[in-house]
């Protein structure tokens, strides 16, 4: 996978705190924010970018600690995320915005939208948890543990990516296997990981761990304050997915204007493995709008 996409300039922001990098496409209509995941990067989305960019202005930010915008001691609290990219949307996006956020990227894209409704014209929730608590996920749990000590160790991306494929998970159907041995994780997709996780603060993976990073999430609070159109994008729990059926009914329940896709063979991955089947929700929600 490029670094970059024909299109794309990437730029930087300065927030105060910290620089963020983010990437802008060729205004081609109304702005659309992408929030990648935590130890990802904005080229997460390249699969689905040539496609959205098409009829929407594209702006992709590295989160702090992530890709290449800058570190903050635990600096990594869901609130601090947020108010980055509220900063980035008042300062260089020029009208309300389409926010799709993918996992972590999807809870800030919440918190934006319930605290600056002003800047957030709609809403993409990829896979995220709702009701979050402290990950008590065994499968979230050793993934980022292992990918926190590559993350500390450093290395060659060949050597991180080797490392990603040895970390053992449990599957939610009993046992256990390598993620080299899960359906998707080719050495391309491995490589691709691996340069995420080379340019990722290790500490970011230690606050979602040890539960400081969403200290003071309360979902139902948050889904309160949001007003625009909402799609909901599930993943499939047996293959990975977080977002829970309980998650769903409260968002259903709460949210004025929603939308839901449940996707049977997807995991949490969503489209960063299989674009199509999400880039079609995506874009029937998009035209909708």
């Amino acid at each position: 996978m490029s670094e970059n996409h024909p299109g794309l300039v990437e730029h930087t922001f300065d927030s105060g705190e910290v620089r963020l990098n983010y990437a802008e496409g060729p205004a081609h209509g109304p702005p659309l924010v992408l929030l990648h995941g935590l130890g990802r990067r904005w080229q997460v989305f390249l699969p689905v970018i040539p496609a959205l960019s098409l009829r929407w202005h594209i702006f992709a930010p590295d989160l702090r600690g992530h890709g290449k915008s800058s570190r903050v001691a635990r600096g990594y609290h869901g609130p601090q995320y947020s108010e980055d990219i509220a900063r980035l949307l008042r300062e260089r996006v020029s009208a309300s915005a389409v926010l799709f956020g993918h996992s972590l990227g999807a809870m800030l894209g919440m918190w934006v939208a319930s605290h600056h409704p002003e800047l957030v014209r709609a809403l993409i929730l990829g896979d995220n948890m709702i009701v979050a608590q402290r990950l008590r996920n065994p499968m979230y749990t050793a993934l980022f543990s292992g990918l926190r000590d590559l993350a500390r160790k450093g290395g060659t991306v060949e050597q991180i990516a080797d490392g990603i494929g040895k970390i053992v998970l449990p599957v939610p159907s009993g046992g256990s296997g390598t993620i080299r041995q899960l359906p998707g994780n080719d050495e391309a997709y491995l490589l691709s990981w691996a340069r995420c996780v080379q340019q990722t603060d290790p500490e970011a993976y230690e606050m979602t761990l040890d539960g400081s990073s969403l200290e003071g999430w309360d979902a139902e609070t948050v889904l309160r304050g949001i007003a625009c159109p909402t799609l909901l994008l599930q993943g499939t729990t047996e293959l990975g997915g977080l977002m829970s059926d309980a998650d769903v009914a409260l968002a259903t329940r709460v949210l004025p204007h929603h939308a839901h896709v449940k996707f049977r063979n997807l995991g949490h991955a969503l489209f960063i493995q299989q674009p199509e089947p999400v880039l079609r929700a995506v874009t029937n929600f998009l035209e909708s709008l």
